[in-house]
This record gives structure tokens, sequence and C-alpha cells, in this order.
């Protein structure tokens, strides 16, 4: 693929954005002036209680997976690890984000197979199912088949990373093979995190591997934020006078309509400043702004990722009927507010989903 062709496919998505802080702003008021006498002072005067801390919320996790295990799959609310000897072994690890369900705590053994049946994967993984442009695009699909019911071995209460969770032990059987699945479900501050470790062996032999990257699970916290490591990545400044890190090899470009482009034939970074000042944004936070940007251009609302970045995906395709992984980032500083967008093949999200945000947290 010539390096040109993804940097104008992406051109024509991103070009939704040009001007949003254009649209919709707000406009400016005036206080009215009164010239009546001020109203007197209540005899008793309302006290605000202070208001309690928000509790810390979950915002990413580690998990040292067995030697061999690769990234295969990501999506919003899935991530899922195959096996080194995948297609042939069935092999798995998986982490999704439910919301928050207490009552998984106190489920009997008949409602926690109603839930694993319902909420875990209807069919087993495997890599034939892993490429981004088919699991992961915007694409209706046919409902997959239920799977078989499984056969709870244990399951007891327990803790992970410090929260309260429930540790199932249970199998589930299809025509050729049977799964063999350690499954962790973790209740925190707002979501529920599942862990399942499944061996499709017919000797087990990834269960002592399992249990020990089971104790290595840790809940990265709101308070606590990521390791920012940007030693294997090259610095890079941008026309707008900003600096980024990102993979080696970008090339400086120039596109009518951003301030600043980087690209390479497999990523493309563009980004678009909006003057806070002509553009009557003053009175707006980041959050106001980037709610803005979504429902300007008809997109998901912005979450914070990992990092603390502010951020929202999407996926658009070409004319060739390419696929492509988009991630927006908004940013700030004293004069603009700044859309930043990074994109890649559909094919390589897997790949470079989390550099995405690992970049946007570098912009300075």
């Amino acid at each position: 693929m010539k390096k040109s062709s993804l940097f104008l496919a992406i051109l024509l998505t991103f070009s939704l954005l040009c001007g949003c802080g254009k649209q919709n702003s707000p406009t400016e008021t005036t206080v009215p002036v009164t010239t009546t006498e001020p109203a007197a002072l209540p005899s008793t005067i309302p006290i605000t209680m202070p208001t309690e801390p928000s509790a810390p919320r979950v915002i990413h996790f580690q998990l040292e997976q067995p030697q061999g295990f690769e990234l295969s799959v990501v999506q919003d609310n899935l991530q899922v690890f195959s096996s080194p000897k995948s297609p042939r072994d069935h092999s798995y690890i998986s982490i999704e984000v439910f919301p928050v369900d207490q009552s998984v705590l106190t489920m009997s053994t008949e409602q926690m197979m109603d839930r694993i049946v319902h909420f875990g994967a209807a069919e087993p993984l495997s890599s034939e199912n892993t490429n981004p442009s088919i699991s992961m695009a915007p694409e209706e699909t046919t409902e997959p088949e239920q799977a078989p019911e499984p056969f709870i071995k244990e399951l007891n209460p327990t803790t992970v990373d410090e929260w309260d969770a429930v540790m199932v032990d249970y199998v589930q059987s299809y025509d050729d093979y049977s799964n063999r699945i350690y499954r962790y479900e973790v209740v925190t501050t707002d979501a529920n995190y599942v862990f399942s470790f499944c061996d499709s062996t017919d000797d087990n032999e990834w269960l002592d591997a399992y249990e020990e990257a089971a104790d290595t699970i840790d809940l990265i916290l709101d308070t606590e934020g990521m390791e920012l490591d940007y030693s294997n990545l090259t610095q890079y400044a941008m026309p707008s006078g900003l600096n980024i890190y990102a993979e080696p090899g970008l090339e400086v470009r120039n596109a009518p309509g951003f301030t600043g482009v980087l690209a390479n034939r497999n990523v493309l970074i563009l980004s678009m400043a909006d003057d806070k000042h002509s553009n009557n944004l003053t009175g707006m936070t980041l959050e106001d702004y980037a709610n803005l940007v979504a429902e300007s251009n008809d997109l998901e609302p912005f979450q914070k990722d990992m990092y603390g970045n502010l951020i929202t995906t999407f996926y658009s395709t070409d004319k060739a009927d390419l696929s492509y992984y988009n991630m927006i980032c908004v940013k700030e500083t004293s004069k603009d507010f700044w859309v930043f967008q990074m994109a890649c093949l559909a094919n390589d999200q897997v790949t470079y989903a989390k550099d995405f945000s690992l970049w946007a947290s570098s912009i300075a």
C-alpha cells in the first residue's frame, strides 16, 4: 500500500472535525443590571456539608501472561490473549469489563452458571475469529450459538488485588474438546473485571501457569496512573510547537486545514487547533470541548483511558473498502483546544491501540 492511500482515506473522515469549535459554540452572555433593593439575608445561613471524596476508579489492569501468549483481540470491553499453539490449541486468557454488579458476590451455583452462559463468550475463541477488521468493525452479525452449559467444580468468594471477587472453576465440553476455565470476577467501584483463564489442552498443561498469572493481576486506579515509558519512542516537534513521542520513522507532512501531520505507511497522526478566543470557547473546560467535538461529529462520548487522556474511537472505510481504526484525543493549552487523530488499518488495531494512548499522553 502506498503511503498516500492511508493518508487520503483518513483525511476524508477527519475533515468532519474541521472547525468543530465554530459549530454550536455557546453565545456570550451579560449579567442583567437591576436597580431594585437586594433581598434581605435569611436569619439562618444554610450550611453546606463537605462532600465525600469520590471512590477511586479502576482505569486499567496489568497481567503477566504465561510465556508465548499473544494479544489477539482488542475491543472496548474485551482483550484476548491466545495460546502460542493457536489455532491447534484453543486455550486463551480473556479480560472483559461489564457495568458494576455486586450481586455476583452472593450468587448460587445455578445463578453463576446462567451468568457465565449469557455474559461469557458464547462459543470457543480461536484465531480464526481474531481479525479486527472482521470481529470489531461496526457491521451486523448473526447471534452465535449458545455455549454448552458449564459444569461448575468450585465456586468461592475471594479477593483480587484487595477487591472483592468470586472465583469459579468450571468445565465446558464441546464435540471434540473441553475447556477447563478459571474465572475471576472482580467487583470494583464502577465495573466488574472478569478474568477468564481457559485451558483447552487434553492434560490441562496451562493450569499451573494460569494460577501464577492470576496472582499477578494488578488493577490500576485513577489515583495511581500508568507508568509512562517513552524510551523506545522518537520525539517529534510538530509545526504547531507541540511535541509528541511516537514510533520511529514518521515523516512530517503538510495538509490544508491541519496544524500538523505525521505519517508513515502504517500510521497517521493529524492535529488541528481551535483558538479559544476567536471561537468563543474561553469558558469551556476540556471535558466541555470533548462533548462538543463528539456531538458535532456524531462520535461516541469521550472517556478517560489508562493514561488519563480524553479519547474516543471509531472505524472508517475508504473507497477501496479498507477499514481503519481511529482514535481521537483532545488536549488543551492556554490559547487553544487541540484535536488529535491517530489512525491505522483495522487489521493493525491490536498492534497500535495501546500505543496510540501512550503517544497521546506525551503530547505537550
